[in-house]
């Protein structure tokens, strides 16, 4: 299965990152919105892992333009950012997010609601 990655804090995506390979993921990170479309367009992933967080289009941006897209639409989204107030949650879901986590996140959690998104838990 495909994660693209995306967190703008490369400590946090080269973690996050190498986690995920160990559970056998194939990782793409990347640290902006930008290379977010471009990559989930033209390599597109299994699953989405979204900071919201982002320096030139922010996550939400990035969600609606990717839950719009023909290519993209489908594909679920995990909002990963550094609230976890109610409103963030709601607004994140509003943009096309299908699952929300706060950091710091327990890397076992981010694997637990990826297989969520993908119907692979166990």
């Amino acid at each position: 299965m495909r994660v693209l990655f995306v967190d703008d804090d490369s400590a946090t995506r080269a973690g996050y990152a190498a986690h995920l390979a160990r559970c056998g993921y194939d990782v793409k990170p990347v640290g902006t919105g930008g290379e977010a479309l471009v990559l989930a367009s033209t390599w597109v992933p299994s699953v989405i892992v979204l900071d919201l967080g982002l320096p030139d289009i922010d996550g939400w941006e990035v969600a609606r333009q990717l839950k719009a897209g023909a290519r993209t639409g489908a594909i679920p989204i995990i909002a990963l950012t550094g609230s976890d107030l109610p409103h963030e949650r709601v607004s994140a879901m509003r943009a096309g997010c299908d699952r929300h986590l706060a950091k710091p996140c327990v890397p076992a959690d981010l694997v637990d609601a990826i297989e969520r998104c993908l119907g692979t838990a166990t």
